[in-house]
């Protein structure tokens, strides 16, 4: 079954896009999402008074126009409040504020009196903040056609606003302050919030920014807009996604390495979390890899590509820890679209190519890895089926050091995930070192490893090994960096000499992490390729065993268990 989406329309998003009916179809399901949410969460909330005069006023916005409603339940954070509500974790007071600015957005007229909030500060989500709000009594908020009232008690307290425009039409003399809602304007014409100040939008990895300053928001509207005009002109078929999908903006606070950052979440699709980077380009990057996240999450909504919840089990190239197959499945979706962008971007030097070649190689890997899990529906088996039709379509030629060091860092990351992850079965590893030491051929088969997985933590970050001497000689720079003569060795094509340095290095500590990664690589580059594929993807096998056999060369021994490949 393809629920409310046509096969085509499901092969278009599989192949990374997804036209603009498509996108209405996520859209409406996100919309009928939420407005069964808030429903349910006004119920949860009881039947206090507030919860009443709400849901009326809604309902009048409603019938004065129903587009406006639309809009602020859109508003992606009214999915987090709303479940929230449902787990008694929050009250009625958000949804005050829902109603209070959908009516006032639709022209009402009407009175609504909610409690202070203890931190002086009422959002009024897509409209803006009242501020300075003194921390007795009550507030009261009065609607005429597109103007809002705040005040607490007394007529000259407060300040009145366009709610339509955002702006402040009168301050008074109580010490109210107004802040707008800013919007940014690079997909649609509506815009898109700027969303620094709704108290639900914190739902990601990293702690949401305070309120952009006006130099910091012109700057983000700048880079906005940059980046819709670059994908405007180099990739047009993202852009139906952003302007259909992307209502707000989230700032976050920047990492200490000053790296940009960015996320989404199911408790507010169509919001688009980031530390604001430095240039359009890389906005553009970030806000391509989100949607991406955006529109599976929004197209799971409506139609199942795979079993809920199942075990941690799959490598995530991009990641040191197992992950369950829906988090893959939403990684090598997302990084289809990272990869489209480098593919973009790639005649740009050699940081552009080698991003491109590294992302689809691995997109590719995780898409191998898709192909074969259980845990798919039927649909969802069509679907990363043409997701590995786009990927393995974009076989643009590069140059061959760029794409070696691609493959070194992708099949480096597949070593460190095995080792990190994988206890091979004891009695099996037994058995191999009794037919090892009685020259009978090996059998690995029968005693698969377990996955035990390693702390949560991405694997875009190794500074040191064969791999990241790799990237420093072809890239230069690229932040901390250690290597050891081998590692140099490797680097700088002396294959032979990096793999004799690996094997002193392992013979002198068979735990080296550094030192296995090494020996698979320099024995893939050295003509070995059966004991480099044993040593690529069953390292914690022919470390256990060398463990247990501590005269065996371990190049010996992976180019043994090639025996049962």
């Amino acid at each position: 079954m393809t629920g409310p989406l046509t096969a085509r329309q499901l092969a278009g998003l599989a192949a990374g896009h997804g036209d603009a009916d498509t996108v209405a179809v996520l859209r409406g399901g996100q919309l009928g999402r939420r407005r069964l949410l808030t429903v349910a969460a006004a119920r949860a909330c009881r039947d206090e008074p507030l919860v009443r005069q709400s849901l009326e006023l809604l309902t009048r916005a409603e019938h004065a126009e129903p587009a406006t409603v639309a809009a602020v339940l859109a508003h992606p954070p009214v999915t987090g409040w709303a479940r929230a509500a449902l787990d008694g974790a929050a009250g009625p007071t958000y949804l005050a504020t829902l109603a209070t600015a959908a009516a006032v957005r639709a022209g009402l007229t009407f009175t609504l009196t909610l409690p202070r909030p203890a931190d002086g500060v009422l959002p009024l989500p897509t409209v803006g903040a009242a501020t300075g709000l003194r921390a007795d009594g009550a507030i009261r908020l009065r609607g005429a056609t597109g103007t809002l009232r705040i005040d607490g008690g007394a007529d000259d307290d407060g300040v009145r606003v366009d709610a339509r425009a955002g702006r402040l039409l009168d301050a008074g003399d109580g010490g109210i302050g107004w802040q707008p809602a800013r919007r940014t304007m690079p997909f649609d014409p509506a815009g898109v919030l700027v969303d620094d100040q709704d108290p639900w939008r914190d739902c990601y990895h990293r702690p949401s920014a305070p309120r952009l300053d006006d130099a910091e928001a012109a700057r983000l509207d700048r880079l906005a807009a940059g980046a819709g005009q670059w994908l405007r002109e180099h990739l047009p078929a993202h852009v139906d996604a952003l302007a259909g999908l992307l209502r707000s903006l989230v700032p976050l606070r920047p990492p200490p390495s000053g790296n940009p950052v960015s996320a989404t979440s199911r408790d507010a699709l169509g919001a688009i979390a980031l530390s604001v980077p430095a240039d359009a380009q890389t906005l553009a990057l970030l806000l391509v890899h989100e949607v991406q996240h955006t529109k599976l999450g929004a197209l799971l909504d409506l139609v199942p590509l795979h079993s809920e919840g199942g075990p941690a089990r799959y490598r995530a190239p991009w990641r040191l820890d197992p992950r369950p197959v829906g988090a893959l499945l939403q990684g090598a979706y997302a990084h289809l679209g990272v990869a489209e962008v480098w593919r973009q971007r790639r005649h740009e030097g050699t940081a552009a190519a080698f991003e491109y070649a590294y992302w689809r190689e691995q997109t590719i890997r995780a898409v191998r890895q898709l192909a074969g899990a259980t845990e798919l529906t039927e649909v969802g088996r069509s679907f990363v089926a043409d997701m590995a039709r786009t990927v393995h379509g974009w076989r643009d030629p590069l140059d061959g050091p760029v794409e070696a060091a691609a493959r070194d860092v992708a099949d480096a990351g597949a070593v460190r995930w095995g080792l990190a992850n994988l206890r091979p079965d004891p009695d099996g590893v037994a058995r191999l070192a009794h037919a090892w030491r009685h020259g009978v051929p090996p059998a690995l088969d029968g005693s698969p490893s377990t996955v035990v997985p390693a702390p949560a933590r991405p694997a875009l970050t190794v500074a040191s090994g064969p791999e990241a001497a790799v990237r420093h000689r072809l890239l230069g720079g690229g932040g901390p960096h250690r290597s050891s003569p081998s590692d140099q060795a490797y680097a700088a094509g002396n294959a032979e000499d990096a793999l004799a340095g690996y094997r002193r290095r392992l013979a002198a500590d068979s735990g080296e992490v550094d030192a296995w990664v090494g020996l698979a690589l320099a024995a893939h580059r050295t003509g070995q390729p059966a004991a480099a594929r044993v040593l690529t993807h069953r390292p914690e096998v022919v470390r256990a065993l060398s463990q247990t056999l501590v005269d065996a060369d371990p190049l010996a021994l992976a180019a043994w268990l090639a025996q049962a490949s």
